[in-house]
């Protein structure tokens, strides 16, 4: 699903955003990818300040066969996996981004998918420390949801948008651990504040990490957006 995001606002921006006193720096990212180094925010067990760390992104979903990296998972199953439903009891996170979606069938077509008003916004996420094997690596996913009218032309899921309001509600996990208080998190983010745009093949090259990834595509529109 979500396989692809971007992140190219600042860390003094992400700040602003996410209310937090002290960030981190890294550079604008136009291309992130699963297994690399992503700023997520968070608020441990017994700590009211907000912090922002670097965590692996995908799960090692040991239950399956080879251990594929999960980076994405379904909000509505939450409590199948023990890993996971300690995840949303305990370690609950925001991962800033603006948003991307790279289709990933026979024919590889990107979309850039974002904010009408261009700012950037908080995706929920699920973090925890996962040991494997000799080491412990801290890791997250992020949690997606039945997709808007703007998502639906081209996937059937999208990522759980956090608006600001609510940011204590999903980072509070030592206030708030009844999954009927934060379900309606869940609920797509509304469609009129999104667009949607098809860009070019440069983004589904892993090692292309610039402007270029989003801009718009000079091939034929493969689907409508007339919203």
């Amino acid at each position: 699903m979500c396989s692809r995001f971007v992140l190219k606002s600042t860390s003094k921006t992400v700040a602003r955003l996410l209310q937090l006193e002290k960030t981190l720096d890294w550079k604008p990212r136009y291309n992130v990818a699963p297994s690399q180094k992503i700023p997520a925010v968070l608020r441990p067990l017994g700590n009211k300040q907000r912090e922002m760390k670097l965590l692996q992104w995908g799960f090692v979903a040991s239950w399956t066969q080879g251990g594929r990296l999960l980076v994405n998972v379904q909000s509505e199953n939450i409590g199948e996996k023990p890993l996971l439903a300690e995840s949303f009891e305990k370690w609950r996170c925001l991962i800033p981004a603006f948003y991307e979606w790279r289709h990933e069938a026979r024919e590889t077509r990107p979309y850039y998918i974002r904010m009408k008003d261009g700012q950037p916004f908080a995706l929920a996420g699920l973090w925890a420390p996962q040991k494997l094997e000799d080491k412990t690596l801290e890791v997250c996913a992020i949690l997606t949801t039945t997709p808007n009218e703007v998502v639906r032309v081209v996937h059937d899921r999208m990522p759980v948008i956090v608006g600001p309001r609510h940011y204590d509600l999903w980072l509070n996990s030592e206030d708030v651990r009844d999954f009927r208080e934060i379900e309606k998190l869940f609920r797509p983010y509304p469609a009129d504040g999104m667009e949607v745009r098809q860009v070019s093949a440069w983004v589904n090259n892993v090692a292309h990490d610039d402007e270029k990834c989003i801009e718009p595509s000079n091939e034929p529109e493969t689907m409508s957006f007339d919203f």
